[in-house]
């Protein structure tokens, strides 16, 4: 085996009385010349002309996109797929979700480069497989997170802060379960006495999908809270709380309207006397979802 960059060494093996076995390895790309002679002679066909390619590197090939990590379904989950920086070869890609295989179109751009777009059946845990040459590309295979569609009516709103109350004794903390909700962003709006409250939003440690919120009402007056869950307001929602100076005060309103006694709390159309509203909401990603990192904006 002959070729520009110098001979390459053949081992022949023979096998049997009438058959041989050659094998040789190439360390540099190039044309190459194989001459098989027997009884030192050419056979026919000899020499052979073999062209030996760079070896491929996957390793080289680079996905990048959203979709890599997470999704929604029935939304378009993508990324992308860049293969320039390696020789010619032959991508693939296979996805598998809990229980179903996921399914997984590729666009060829015509580049080196190709557009995937991921469609899964079921929500919960997908590991993605890139592979280039039948070898997995940098990074893969992938772990990505799917969560099933917004369904606001899954989410629970409960607490003292939802009750009326006293102002001297009031506490503001109510709690936003959004387990089973799927994807969203969660929003807490709160209307009340200008200047007559501060809130606060943090994630309850213990409980992945579960937001506390904390509003600390300095006068007394009619208080609105509004729930939203992927721009949907949650059907509890608006909670009207009302806050008194004296006890006296809310058992005369009780006796009144003794159906608001004990109730988290009734949702009527009471007005509000003011014009202040306060809008809270948390960065992009605040949560861990193992159901998987769905808090998005605001939860």
């Amino acid at each position: 085996m002959s070729g520009l960059h110098g001979d390459v060494k053949v081992n022949v093996n023979k096998t049997s009385d009438v058959t041989y076995q050659a094998n040789y390895t190439a360390y540099m790309q190039g044309m190459y010349l194989v001459h098989v002679t027997y009884a030192d002679k050419q056979v026919s066909g000899s020499p052979f002309k073999v062209v030996v390619h760079p070896s491929v590197n996957s390793q080289a090939v680079e996905a990048f996109g959203p979709g890599l990590k997470e999704g929604v379904i029935g939304q378009p989950i993508k990324f992308g797929v860049d293969t320039r920086a390696a020789v010619p070869g032959e991508l693939k890609l296979h996805c598998m979700g809990p229980k179903k295989e996921a399914k997984v179109d590729v666009i060829d751009n015509c580049d080196g480069t190709y557009s995937v777009n991921l469609q899964p059946k079921e929500p919960g845990k997908h590991v993605l497989e890139i592979k280039y040459d039948n070898e997995h590309i940098q990074n893969s295979p992938y772990l990505v997170r799917i969560s099933g569609p917004p369904d606001p009516s899954k989410c629970r709103v409960y607490g003292p802060g939802l009750e009326h109350g006293v102002l001297s004794t009031f506490k503001g903390d109510f709690v936003c379960d959004t387990k089973g909700a799927g994807a969203g962003q969660l929003k807490v709006r709160v209307h009340g006495p200008k200047g007559g409250f501060k809130v606060d939003m943090h994630r309850d440690t213990s409980k992945d999908r579960t937001i506390v919120v904390r509003y600390n009402p300095t006068e007394p007056g009619d208080y609105k809270i509004e729930v939203w869950w992927a721009d949907v307001e949650i059907p509890q929602s608006p909670f009207e709380v009302k806050i008194f100076n004296t006890h006296n005060d809310l058992e005369d309103f009780l006796l009144e309207y003794p159906q608001e006694r004990n109730k988290h709390p009734a949702v009527t159309n009471g007005s509000i006397s003011s014009s202040h509203r306060s809008q809270f909401s948390l960065p992009n990603g605040s949560s861990s979802l193992d159901s998987e990192k769905y808090w998005k904006a605001d939860v």
